[in-house]
């Protein structure tokens, strides 16, 4: 009897510390309110799971918009509105990002030119697309304002291609060195060619609502060696 008790002991201190452990772990996060890319994926699939079902639109959005309230940081000035539209519809994977985008933090020593006036109307992420009332993944964010309003270069760089595509409207890829690049669409007119040297805040195109669109927009993107990243993390400082 003094054998067993011996053996079992042991277990049952590493089960009482482990779950002090998770205890204290949940308590920080409760505290701090900060998302992961884990927890964040476990918050994804719960949505992607929603979606899945026979829920309509409407409904699908207002749990959306709770999913989104959570992780999204209240200090980022990115707004609740699910007014915004642009992005490519893709494959989303209920555990993680897309292969191309990464939900990682990063720098970049430059400091950035606010590609556009207006208020970021679709953060980047998983969301209901607007046009295709779909879940999808946003690859950058969406800056609504006027028709016309001016767009400008976020980085000093030189115009890497133009074009029109049926999704993305007229659009700009600007290559900034370092395998840095930014992407802007949905363009009501292209004031670059390939080639240019552009500065940081220089004029580029004017906003408009080509493409899959619901309304004027910018949307911009920033990518590094091809992968997608949150522009958020540096619009927003």
């Amino acid at each position: 009897m003094q054998n067993v008790k011996k053996t079992k002991f042991p277990i049952i201190k590493v089960l009482i510390i482990q779950a002090v452990a998770v205890a204290l772990i949940l308590g920080v996060l409760l505290l701090v309110k900060k998302v992961s890319p884990s927890e964040y994926n476990k918050l994804s699939k719960q949505y992607v799971d929603i979606a899945g079902n026979d829920m309509d639109s409407k409904k699908t959005r207002q749990v959306w918009k709770k999913i989104k309230a959570f992780f999204v940081d209240e200090n980022n000035n990115i707004s609740e509105s699910d007014k915004g539209s642009g992005g490519k519809d893709e494959a989303a994977d209920s555990n993680s990002y897309p292969d191309n985008c990464s939900a990682s933090k990063y720098i970049i020593s430059a400091d950035i030119c606010r590609p556009a006036a207006g208020e970021i109307s679709s953060p980047f992420g998983y969301r209901i697309n607007p046009v295709s009332e779909k879940l999808s993944f946003h690859t950058g964010v969406d800056i609504a304002n006027k028709e016309g309003t001016a767009v400008k270069a976020a980085y000093y760089g030189l115009v890497e291609s133009t074009g029109s595509d049926d999704v993305y409207g007229n659009y700009i890829y600007i290559n900034h060195g370092n395998g840095i690049k930014t992407f802007y669409a949905h363009l009501k007119s292209v004031s670059v060619n390939v080639g240019d040297v552009v500065s940081g805040g220089s004029r580029i195109a004017k906003m408009g609502s080509t493409g899959w669109s619901t309304g004027p927009h910018l949307h911009f993107s920033i990518l590094i060696d091809d992968i997608y990243y949150n522009p958020a993390f540096v619009l927003c400082q």
